[in-house]
């Protein structure tokens, strides 16, 4: 049996595992590659405590509600499961946390918890500082034109207890660089709440405090004090997931989770963007100037790092080969920083940071080259630590260290030491990391359970199919899922009716949209034909493809003509200020039918427009369900030169069986 103890790290029992199916496989091509057994990562320990302080703030119930200032359900779990994180990982001490919850986030506790981290001699002027907030917030608009955001605090009423404006919160908390984290629910706030002086003798007071002062109205002009994370785009609300028995907001559970992913001294500000999983109807925004820093500046790390060893490349004094890769969750763009011993690590005395970059990255080993044109020579490092996460896997996948499984390890092992063209990066995590696991069937087959808790949340638990439990059924469906990603859009029944002639013609119903809350979710009429109407309101013209993305089969269809690339140019077919019919009208795009496969009761997919100014060859979306033997059709959009713009739209799709 190959099952392994709880206490033995899943990443080096599967690293030894691949390495033995490959070495059983292709001994030449495992020397080739990675020049024998990997070796076991070890471990650099510290105790000492993280220059981290944190103000986290959770508001579920409000003292004087109102329409818009209502009870939350997930403020008060969502901070508690912040601060749950800053205890248990990077071990922040409790008496580096200030916590307020509820009644207790008065105006007057929340500031003065503000003035205690500017006033507190123990915080460094380089210490980072976390401010979580959780709670109703707005923006508020004077005549002037000036938008201010606010923080609503449990007692706030109007005309009595003002918000609690952006300007008091990072005057009164200068002192050091603050990382805000917003997780806001909108409500109605008066500009009249909000005076001109309101909170002038903090900002009198700070400035007193101090040899200088800010110039008058500059106080906190621009994003050089602090970088700020927040869970929506500021015309958007934060949204609360009740399907559980705790409520929790949709963006502190996916950054959480993101944390448990990859370790925050591993990926800047910036990264968290474009790291974080999707979150339906929310667009997460990431501002100030020091946004491409590493997080908290990379003073948190977990308590426990993994080092690998290192040595350089033969007599090359630039190069070096890490004892890890793909096997180890290596990808490229990963930085690692070279130490010369592990106490050399503890003291954070380094030799330098190098990057690995595809094709030189093994299933086992992996060339580092020196970041930039930091081409120094490098004395005698022996380990090197990770301390920048590269691009994300392709797909986190979850399999059962049983014998039953083997031919699912062969298969990830055939793909992570192929060299064919758009290999996948498929990784073999532990089970609360993972995006699908693989578990057994009836007939010795194998399926598929999706763990994606965009999916999972709608009831949607399985990929409805079975296979062989063969190396080459697994390899084909596992490189499907890697290339798969879930994607969503808007759009409405049609009504069939009939023109002058006498002819059959379709249109949309007035006043229907089954877009709403970021997702579509409608119980499915067979006989029925939808269709979608996209406006583009950008100032620009463009192109645009829509796929849709079955989470039932792991095909990718598209809806739109997709062209092969060509020397011709092609006219927009998405110009500014108009609007383009899908399944109707004279666009030429057939309507759409939908269908629940069967024994399903409910199916999810995604629909996907890619929009841009400039030619994409998208032909590498599409793909056939690698559960059928039907044949698709790829195609493509192509376009003029012109300044580049570009974005996606995401919305998911959930189909009910109609009862």
């Amino acid at each position: 049996m190959l099952t392994t103890e709880h206490n033995i790290d899943p990443a080096s029992s599967y690293a030894d595992l691949l390495w033995s199916i490959i070495v059983e496989k292709d001994r030449e091509k495992l020397l080739e590659a990675s020049d024998g057994r990997p070796e076991t990562p070890s471990e650099v320990q510290t105790s000492d405590p993280p220059p981290l302080w944190a103000l986290i703030i959770g508001i579920n119930d409000y003292t004087y509600p109102t329409g818009t200032l209502g009870k939350l359900k997930g403020a008060v779990p969502d901070a508690n499961a912040m601060e749950q994180y800053l205890r248990t990982n990077p071990n922040v001490p409790s008496d580096q946390i200030v916590n307020l919850r509820d009644k207790e986030a008065t105006r007057k506790k929340i500031i003065d918890a503000f003035l205690s981290l500017r006033d507190n001699p123990r915080i460094k002027c380089s210490d980072p500082i976390l401010i979580y907030y959780a709670g109703h917030g707005t923006e508020v608009e004077f005549k002037d034109g000036n938008i201010v955001q606010t923080l609503v605090p449990a007692d706030y009423l109007a005309g009595e207890t003002p918000p609690i404006p952006d300007r008091t919160e990072l005057v009164a908390a200068t002192t050091t660089r603050i990382n805000k984290k917003k997780l806001v629910r909108e409500c109605e706030v008066s500009p009249d709440d909000i005076p001109g002086d309101l909170d002038a003798d903090i900002c009198d007071s700070e400035s007193r405090t101090r040899g200088m002062r800010f110039a008058e109205g500059f106080a906190v002009k621009g994003m050089n004090s602090h970088v700020l994370l927040a869970a929506c785009s500021a015309k958007q609300r934060a949204l609360e997931d009740k399907k559980s028995l705790e409520a929790h907001g949709r963006f502190t559970t996916a950054l959480l989770q993101l944390f448990k992913e990859i370790s925050p001294d591993q990926m800047t500000y910036a990264d968290v963007l474009t790291k974080i999983s999707r979150i339906d109807g929310q667009n997460p925004q990431c501002e100030g100037y020091h946004r491409d820093r590493i997080l908290f500046d990379a003073k948190v790390r977990p308590p426990t790092r993994r080092c690998y060893d290192v040595k350089p490349l033969g007599q090359s004094k630039s190069k070096c080969i890490l004892e890890a890769g793909k096997a180890h969750g290596v990808t490229d763009g990963a930085e690692f920083t070279l130490y010369s011993n592990k106490d050399a690590a503890l003291a954070g005395d380094s030799l330098g940071v190098m990057i690995a970059r595809d094709p030189n990255i093994k299933p086992f080993k992996s060339i580092l080259d020196p970041v930039g044109n930091d081409a120094r020579q490098l004395t005698a490092p022996e380990i090197a630590i990770q301390t920048k996460a590269g691009v994300s896997e392709d797909l986190l996948i979850h399999v059962p260290m049983e014998d039953q499984y083997m031919p699912v390890f062969e298969a990830v092992a055939r793909e992570m030491s192929g060299k064919g063209p758009d290999p996948c990066r498929i990784r073999l995590v532990g089970r609360d990391q993972a995006k699908l696991e693989v578990v057994s069937h009836e007939g010795g087959q194998l399926r598929f359970n999706t763990l994606d808790t965009r999916a999972t949340d709608h009831g949607f638990t399985c990929i409805p199919y079975s296979v062989d439990s063969t190396v080459d059924d697994l390899h084909r469906v596992l490189r499907a899922a890697a290339h798969y990603t879930i994607i969503t859009i808007d759009f409405f029944p049609l009504i069939e009716g009939y023109d002058d002639n006498l002819d059959p013609v379709l249109s949309p119903p007035e006043g229907v949209n089954l877009h709403q809350g970021g997702r579509i979710e409608y119980n499915v009429d067979e006989d029925a034909k939808y269709g979608m109407m996209i406006k583009n309101n950008s100032p620009w013209d463009l192109y645009f493809s829509c796929f849709f993305f079955d989470h039932a089969d792991l095909s990718i269809m598209p809806l739109t003509e997709v062209d092969t690339q060509t020397q011709y140019s092609k006219d927009y077919n998405l110009k500014k200020d108009s609007v383009v019919d899908i399944g109707y009208g004279d666009s030429g795009i057939p309507p759409i039918e939908c269908y629940v496969p069967k024994d399903l009761d409910v199916t999810i997919g995604f629909l996907k427009f890619y929009f841009a100014s400039e030619v994409v060859d998208l032909s590498h979306v599409p793909q056939i369900s690698p559960f059928t033997d039907a044949r698709g059709m790829m195609q493509t959009l192509k376009g003029r030169k012109n300044d580049p713009v570009w974005g996606t739209i995401l919305i998911p799709v959930i189909q009910k069986r109609k009862k």
